[in-house]
């Protein structure tokens, strides 16, 4: 993990921070969708929305990070001149490497916004219902 973890380069940290947000703003707008005084107010529905931000955020990192890692192969393999393709698609294979990660970390935002959403909406319908 840790090798996977240096051959992403800096696009590391953005995509780190993005995951960080992710899991922090799901575990803050569980908490308060799943308490016994739930309501859904417009804070909780804000911080719901910024799940799915940080998620596409992450997505968008990967993928500057993925061209600037091809950019800088394609930069090796015209310095050296002739080289074997497995080189090529060995400094290919890193450079998709944050592609991979940002796209993990925008399904699992997705996939967390979705299931707080529906509990959000199923509170709202709740309070209109009672209203």
């Amino acid at each position: 993990m840790d090798v996977v973890w240096n051959s992403m380069g800096f696009m590391r940290w953005p995509l780190a921070f993005s995951l960080l947000c992710v899991v922090l703003l799901s575990a803050y707008s569980f908490g308060r969708l799943y308490r016994p005084s739930a309501t859904a107010d417009l804070l909780t529905k804000t911080w719901l929305d910024a799940i799915l931000f940080w998620g596409g955020f992450a997505m968008i990192a990967g993928v500057l990070g993925t061209l600037v890692g091809v950019v800088i192969a394609a930069q090796a393999i015209e310095a050296a001149g002739a080289v074997s393709p497995s080189l090529v698609w060995g400094g290919i294979k890193v450079a998709m490497l944050t592609s991979a990660f940002g796209t993990l970390i925008l399904a699992a935002s997705a996939l967390l916004w979705f299931g707080l959403q529906l509990r959000w909406r199923l509170l709202e319908a709740r309070e209109v219902g009672e209203a």
